[in-house]
């Protein structure tokens, strides 16, 4: 439609055409467009985020500004369940990361990893990596670390290092402190812990210390599934079963829809509806997502191994195997199905770099 259809005949259609070109190459409107690609991300609105991705690629932007644009498509990536190519951005992100000591890089690169199941690769990022100078002094810098250093307390106990792990995020405490946003987190974190350690009412207290609200969108479910995992040790099947699917109603990434199914798997199965656990894990199996999820696909093969289908059972721990190679329920997998000795998993784990 030209301008003189629209009603504004004095002025040429090469006019708007300059103008918005002029708009596309001035920075505050990039900056505009970068923060509404950030914020579509903190909704959940994946989708939005990669088409606002792809139209920010096309314009000459900063620096600073693409890197930001970079871990925003990534993040989208890995949410909508695009695991390998998120897997594969990721290690190119983690060579830009360590050459210019970009910390959101780091964290970016970090958090992808472990989505991925790369666990050893997500620790790997910290080796030779000293953190900002004077660590006594908040900055945002300091902040940053401390979220880098935070997301691999996941990585160590998804290998299996529960004790390793509650070492590390003590470590923490101290700087996360200094950072509102990661400090109300921190107790999901220790509650996680907590639960899969057998303390569901140290877990249960440790929530309470939480504001929900101040959670981003898209982490809100984990709030519920710890929660859920937490009255889950404590054998209070029916407020853990309504509390997971409370959490599955919030969930906006694929992989807290996919470990919602595994939660009620193992919930059900521990409140012994076997069938009905069987329902929950074969659902969570047959998601879209794969990554992680060694803990559900081995109790999916318990669940099947105590209704007697025990090849059935054999081939959900070789499936962990595949899918969730590095992780602890790897290694209780293989115990099953006569591979090596099971390795200690509530302690520490040898080989695991130390809390720092």
């Amino acid at each position: 439609m030209t301008l003189a259809i629209a009603g504004f005949s004095p002025f040429p259609p090469e006019l708007l055409l300059v103008l918005v070109a002029s708009l596309l190459l001035w920075g505050q409107v990039h900056r505009l467009l970068l923060d509404l690609t950030t914020w579509c991300g903190e909704w959940g609105a994946f989708r939005a985020t990669l088409a606002l991705a792809w139209l920010l690629k096309w314009l000459p932007l900063d620096a600073w500004m693409r890197a930001r644009l970079w871990r925003e498509e990534l993040y989208a990536y890995s949410a909508l369940g695009h695991t390998e190519t998120a897997l594969a951005g990721a290690r190119r992100l983690a060579v830009h990361a360590r050459a210019d000591g970009c910390l959101p890089c780091a964290t970016c690169v970090v958090n992808l990893f472990i989505n991925a199941g790369r666990y050893l690769e997500a620790l790997d990022i910290e080796r030779g990596w000293h953190g900002p100078p004077a660590p006594e002094v908040p900055s945002p810098e300091r902040n940053e670390w401390a979220m880098v250093r935070f997301n691999l307390v996941e990585a160590v106990y998804n290998l299996g290092g529960w004790g390793a792990a509650s070492a590390r995020l003590s470590a923490l405490e101290e700087p996360a402190r200094a950072y509102p946003f990661l400090w109300n987190f921190f107790p999901v974190q220790r509650a996680w812990i907590l639960a899969h350690t057998g303390r569901g009412e140290e877990a249960l207290a440790a929530l309470e210390h939480v504001d929900r609200q101040r959670v981003s969108r898209v982490y809100r479910s984990e709030v519920h599934f710890t929660r859920a995992a937490a009255l889950l040790a404590l054998g209070r099947y029916e407020e853990a079963e309504r509390e997971a699917r409370g959490g599955m109603k919030l969930a906006r990434r694929v992989s807290s829809t996919r470990n919602g199914l595994f939660l009620l798997g193992r919930i059900t199965l521990a409140a012994g509806r076997l069938e009905e656990a069987l329902r929950f894990f074969e659902a969570g199996a047959a998601h879209p997502y794969k990554g992680q999820g060694g803990d559900g696909l081995l109790a999916w093969g318990d669940c099947l191994a105590t209704l007697g289908r025990h090849e059935e059972a054999r081939e959900a721990w070789r499936l962990v195997l595949v899918r969730d190679g590095q992780s602890g329920a790897a290694s209780e997998a293989a115990s099953r199905l006569g591979l090596h000795a099971r390795r200690p998993a509530a302690s520490g784990c040898p080989g695991l770099p130390e809390a720092r």
